[in-house]
């Protein structure tokens, strides 16, 4: 029984890393691309945090279902689910300019984020019983090498081939690694218990006092990063930068995530996934300093270095915390729950940063953002010290 669990665990580890390689070549392109796109396209910074907020409210109405499947026709079908839309989200955007598929084609991006990060870990949280740091590592780090690689790559191409021939390539790119995942990763074997639908989508809208804490901490961290992160290449648009840079200013963050991960996880398992977190929020808050003090590129560089040493630490610390405090049978529930929670509360976060930034100074919802994050520290270690 022993040996088959680690077959599993070894298996499933490999399918998660190819997955997440093929993934995040077209996850990379798509986020690199899709904001300049706009800009290009002739829409403002609003436009652009309008398509970011309205796009997540129905992924918001489907991830308590979402949970709910994952823990009754298992985490694999699921993740395969996500792959796919993570394929029609860049080839939305190879056909048409038109805003209201272009609200589709993020909300087919966002809904892959969000439904497939608890479905790939569950599945490996249900694979593998000690190490889960070291384990999320391992299947994250091949994700950020391909957006340490492609970023640039999409961005040189699109200004020799334009954006439609790019987003179509890495669509199909992408359609490789989930087939490849389909194939190769194996459904862990569990207990199934009977779906009870009026009490499951009851309790999805019911927080747990035992992790109360982490989803006041979700919430707060997830609405201060959507206040300019789903922006910052448009930003980098708006300060004069050419496709390329801010593909290579993408491809740098990832980078650093890449290097940072091979000790990150093993960080996390040693100091625990409550200073991990407030590690990274700190990070988080330098970032945010230097994007609102400075417009230059070297500044611009070492802030995307910062957020990328801030992702390698959140990471493993947040899939851990979730792991640690869930049971087996309950997990696909708890990351969607979560999910729901922190995603719900950050939706109009993106269309205040937009329009606080057109409408004022583009430093303030970075400002915004730090004083968010800030906060957020404090009440971590308060929870903590009690």
């Amino acid at each position: 029984m022993a040996t088959s669990k680690a077959n599993v665990a070894k298996r499933n580890i490999k399918a998660l890393a190819v997955f997440a390689f093929f993934r995040g070549a077209g996850v990379s392109t798509f986020m690199t691309l899709f904001p300049s796109y706009m800009i290009d396209l002739g829409y403002n910074m609003a436009d652009i945090g309008t398509v970011a907020s309205l796009s997540s409210i129905p992924c918001i109405a489907l991830l308590p279902f979402v949970g709910i499947l994952l823990d009754s026709i298992g985490r694999k079908p699921i993740a395969i689910l996500t792959g796919f839309t993570a394929v029609f989200a860049l080839f939305i955007p190879a056909l048409t300019g038109r805003y209201e598929l272009l609200i589709l084609a993020y909300a087919l991006f966002f809904f892959s984020f969000i439904a497939g990060q608890p479905s790939r870990s569950a599945l490996l949280a249900d694979s593998i019983d000690e190490e889960l740091g070291t384990a999320f590592a391992k299947t994250f780090m091949p994700f950020h090498i391909a957006r340490a690689i492609f970023p640039f790559a999409a961005g040189y191409l699109t200004e020799i081939y334009s954006y439609n021939p790019v987003f179509l390539s890495f669509s199909l790119i992408t359609v490789i690694g989930t087939i490849f995942f389909a194939f190769y990763s194996i459904e862990p074997t569990r207990k199934r218990e009977k779906i009870r639908l009026k009490e499951e989508l009851k309790n999805a809208f019911v927080l747990e006092k035992s992790i109360l804490k982490l989803y006041v901490f979700a919430i707060v961290d997830r609405f201060a990063w959507q206040l300019w992160f789903p922006l910052l290449n448009a930003h980098f648009k708006e300060l004069g930068m050419a496709t390329s840079e801010i593909g290579v200013l993408n491809s740098i963050a990832s980078a650093t995530l890449f290097t940072a991960a091979t000790f990150s996880g093993k960080l996390i398992d040693r100091i625990g996934p409550i200073k991990g977190l407030s590690l990274s929020e700190g990070i988080a808050v330098l970032s945010a300093l230097l994007l609102s003090l400075a417009s230059s590129r070297p500044a611009s560089v070492f802030s995307v270095v910062l957020i990328g040493f801030s992702f390698s630490l959140w990471i493993p610390a947040y899939n851990v915390m979730i792991a640690n405090a869930s049971s087996q049978h309950q997990r696909g529930k708890a990351y969607s729950k979560m999910n729901t929670f922190r995603t719900a509360v950050a939706i109009p976060a993106p269309q205040i940063g937009g329009f606080l930034y057109d409408a004022f100074t583009p430093s303030l919802p970075f400002i915004l953002s730090i004083l968010l994050m800030m906060s957020n520290i404090s009440l971590i270690w308060i929870q903590k010290r009690k």
